[in-house]
């Protein structure tokens, strides 16, 4: 085989799910194509998660095992309250007409915390900021941005930024309505190497982030 097509697919391998034994466990910071009975997923493993989303069904039953999907936090509940803290900084923002962008991240040593970024551009259209160097104990967990006096929605460039490992994007828009989630839009959405499940806001963020089944 190609030398560049054993890079590619060692970094995204693929794998025939087993009908007669246990899916094989995928390693931490890594994801892989499962093609499963029913069709193709994508499963992504972090030090704080584990996923499982189907991305193409088949037409047909294929002569392989079965999956189940999973969004499972091993972490614990994000902290409601950095979200809110989050709104409060967007409605902040807003009444420049700006918009504005934070993280949340949990670390195996010191659990969950709030990090302010450093912004390069702030627009009312756009948001830009120095990509954080993160302790090798630090995960980006949930990606927050807000669109000032517009709408919430994930954009092109949005698209661009949430490649890489799993984590959540969070969008909030007409921030200028109030400073808690509940007073504004939002879009949130679970991101996997470049593929995107949208969630609805109050079942992800309000439900599933607290802990709610």
């Amino acid at each position: 085989m190609n030398r560049n097509d054993q890079l590619l697919q060692q970094h995204l391998p693929i794998l025939m799910v087993p009908k007669y034994e246990p899916l094989s466990p995928l390693r931490e910071n890594a994801s892989r194509f499962l093609m499963s009975e029913k069709g193709l997923w994508i499963e992504s493993r972090t030090p704080w998660g584990l996923f499982r989303k189907p991305l193409f069904e088949s037409p047909r039953a294929l002569p392989y095992g079965q999956v189940k999907e999973e969004i499972g936090l091993s972490c614990g509940a994000i902290p409601l309250t950095l979200v809110e803290q989050f709104a409060v900084q967007a409605h902040q923002v807003s009444k420049t007409g700006l918009e504005t962008a934070a993280w949340i991240i949990w670390s195996e040593k010191s659990g969950w915390s709030y990090l302010d970024l450093n912004m390069t551009e702030q627009s009312p259209g756009s948001v830009q900021f120095t990509w954080p160097k993160l302790a090798a104990d630090q995960h980006l967990v949930l990606d927050m941005h807000s669109h000032g006096i517009g709408p919430a929605f994930f954009s092109p460039t949005d698209n661009t930024s949430d490649q890489g490992m799993a984590h959540f994007s969070l969008v909030l828009g007409q921030c200028d309505k109030g400073s808690a989630p509940s007073e504004v839009q939002s879009a949130i959405r679970l991101c996997l190497s470049g593929f995107f499940f949208e969630l609805d806001p109050k079942e992800a963020w309000i439900r599933r982030l607290k802990g709610q089944p």
